[in-house]
């Protein structure tokens, strides 16, 4: 057997070019394992977060929009969201910025920035929302007789000054609470052309924040809430699990109910929807908080809805009528807009406005 002869220069480059292949392939896989990890890794940590942008079993996207208008329906008599812009900042944390105006109005009346910060809300700013009406009668046990009437005295006085086509938005407060059927008649009985945007529940006893403040919440009757529209991926499960949620998911059946049995499904799915969406109150403990919203609950399950008070839009010279009512104990307006009357065609549709003098 003759002796092989080995070219050790030949096969260290080989053993080289191996070894810079070998290389080469560890960097191209770390990088790629670092391009992983750096995409990968912050989408697994943000699940264990809140993500107001994120879905639900009814939404593809937008969830903090959705219940925040549902949140804001049940809290705030006269105000609508109108814009919000929700910015990711890091891992588990956003800013929100929320805008406010007045139903029925484009004027700005208030911005409320904010960070959610792994599931820990935090303000830059608060819009602070007016409801006197409403708080006042909660927060007081008694009112003098004599300062409410006289404040409804110079109320009228000064709505009777206003021109004939001016509208106003007032919360109305009453001496007595009252059901459903009984706002209704006395609604009817009192007034035409009043829209009625919002409707005080007398909440229970036990149903007070941790500081003490009054619980003040409602509901829009007609079952709708305004502000930014949410497109609902699975519509028919929403109105299933919520009836009446949302009142233009109403099925044939639900359509058919009585306007009271319509109104309290609606109010107690806000509830029920916000108790099992209870993440969004958890980021925030000035929130309604779950046990809260439970007591509330029981009581309606218990005695009904109970009406101390309500938001209407209406003319100003149909206020006047509403304002010598007796049952009326309060009355605030918060937004008034006129309509200088020029021509007939200048009155608003559906009304006969009295003589101007």
């Amino acid at each position: 057997m003759k002796p092989q002869n080995f070219d050790f220069e030949k096969i260290q480059k080989n053993i080289k070019k191996k070894n810079q292949r070998k290389n080469l392939l560890i960097v191209v896989i770390t990088v790629l394992l670092t391009l992983c990890l750096f995409w990968s890794v912050p989408k697994v940590l943000n699940q264990f977060f809140y993500n107001p942008a994120g879905k639900n079993a009814y939404l593809a996207n937008n969830q903090y929009l959705f219940t925040r208008q549902i949140y804001n329906e049940l809290t705030l008599p006269s105000y609508t969201l109108t814009d919000l812009t929700i910015d990711q900042t890091g891992i588990g944390s956003y800013q929100i910025k929320e805008t406010y105006s007045p139903k029925y109005s484009n004027e700005v009346v208030g911005f409320q920035g904010l960070e959610i910060t792994r599931n820990k809300r935090h303000y830059d700013n608060n819009f602070y929302p007016i409801s006197p009406v409403f708080s006042q009668e909660l927060a007081t046990k008694k009112t003098a007789s004599a300062d409410n009437n006289l404040a409804k005295s110079n109320l009228l006085e000064n709505i009777k000054a206003l021109p004939k086509s001016t509208y106003v938005t007032v919360d109305l407060a009453f001496k007595e609470d009252k059901s459903i059927p009984e706002y209704s008649d006395w609604l009817n009985e009192t007034t035409t052309g009043a829209e009625t945007l919002w409707q005080a529940v007398r909440p229970p006893q036990n149903a007070i924040t941790e500081n003490k403040t009054p619980t003040v919440v409602g509901y829009a009757p007609t079952g709708s809430f305004s502000g930014i529209s949410v497109t609902v991926t699975h519509e028919k499960k929403l109105n299933e699990d919520f009836p009446l949620l949302i009142g233009y998911l109403a099925n044939d059946k639900q359509n058919n109910w009585p306007e009271e049995k319509r109104q309290t499904a609606h109010f107690k799915s806000m509830i029920n929807y916000l108790i099992e969406n209870e993440d969004f109150l958890a980021q925030d403990a000035h929130l309604l908080q779950k046990t809260t919203l439970k007591n509330i609950l029981q009581a309606v399950e218990k005695n009904g809805i109970k009406i101390y008070g309500v938001t209407l839009r209406l003319p100003a010279f149909e206020l006047e009528k509403i304002l010598q009512n007796e049952v009326i104990k309060t009355a605030y307006i918060t937004q008034l807009d006129v309509f200088p009357l020029t021509s007939q065609s200048a009155q608003l549709p559906g009304f006969h406005y009295p003589t101007e003098k």
